[in-house]
C-alpha cells in the first residue's frame, strides 16, 4: 500500500475563469491536491479547465440522484451498485473524497455479499444510499458556492 500524499502547502490555490480557490474555499467537500493536478494543466485558469471538469460533475449529479431514487423505489440494488461504481473513481480523481468514500461503501456492501436480488431496499443498503445522497447534495452545494455553472 502506498503512503498518502501530504497535503499541498497552505498557500496553494487553484485558478479558474477569474476565480481563485484555496482549501478553505473547497471546505471538506474537495481536497485541493487532486484539483491542483488538474489546475496544473491551466495554471492561469483562463482556459477554465478546472471549471469544465467540475461542471461535468455538477451536471451529472441531478440525473444521478434521480436514478438512485428510481432504483431504490423500484427495489433494484443492481442499479444502485452501478451508479455508485460509476461515480466512485470520478469523484476521487477530482478530490471529492467523501463522495467517493460513500460510493466505495456501497461497493464494499456488495463485495461483502449484499444481495443483488430485486426487492425492497432498506436496512444497511438503505443507510448507505442515504449517505451517498447526502454527500452528493453537499458536493452540489459546494460547486454552486464556488460558482461552477
Amino acid at each position: 500500500m502506498s503512503a498518502a500524499k501530504p497535503p499541498p502547502p497552505p498557500d496553494t490555490v487553484i485558478r479558474s475563469l477569474g476565480s481563485t480557490w484555496s482549501q478553505s474555499d473547497l471546505g471538506e467537500d474537495f481536497e485541493l491536491g487532486p484539483l491542483s493536478v488538474i489546475g496544473e494543466l491551466d495554471p492561469t485558469g483562463n482556459d477554465g479547465a478546472v471549471n469544465d471538469i467540475l461542471k461535468m460533475l455538477l451536471v451529472s449529479l441531478d440525473p444521478l440522484l434521480a436514478k438512485l431514487d428510481t432504483h431504490r423505489a423500484g427495489g433494484l440494488p443492481e442499479g444502485i451498485r452501478f451508479e455508485a461504481h460509476k461515480l466512485q473513481s470520478a469523484a476521487g480523481q477530482i478530490g471529492a473524497m467523501r463522495l467517493s468514500a460513500a460510493c466505495a461503501a456501497i461497493s464494499r456492501y456488495f463485495y461483502a455479499g449484499g444481495s443483488l436480488v430485486p426487492g425492497p431496499i432498506g436496512g444497511v443498503l438503505g443507510g448507505l444510499i442515504d449517505a451517498l445522497v447526502s454527500e452528493t447534495v453537499r458536493v452540489q452545494r459546494r460547486l454552486r458556492t464556488l460558482g461552477v455553472k
